[in-house]
């Protein structure tokens, strides 16, 4: 295990909060939310790519619209079909 992992378990603190993971939150079939992002690589109404600290996420679907971001969440609505990492 990574020292800093090791860490974070010692202290129990959720590994998320402490290195800087995303949190996917999916709400059925039709809105996505992505904690600690750190941009937005690609947008249109089939993609929503982000990068984040371990790579890019992939949001796949359609009629995809951005429904907010801020520093530390995004919220993605329409059909969506696929999550990658």
């Amino acid at each position: 295990m990574r020292r800093k992992e090791t860490i974070v378990e010692a202290l129990d603190v959720t590994k998320d909060a402490a290195l800087g993971m995303p949190v996917v939150t999916a709400v059925g079939n039709c809105e996505v939310y992505v904690e600690n992002f750190k941009s937005i690589a690609e947008y249109d109404c089939n993609t929503v790519k982000l990068l984040t600290k371990k790579g890019f996420l992939s949001i796949k679907g359609e009629r995809l619209e951005i429904l907010y971001y801020d520093e530390e969440e995004i919220a993605v609505r329409g059909r969506i079909i696929s999550i990658e990492v």
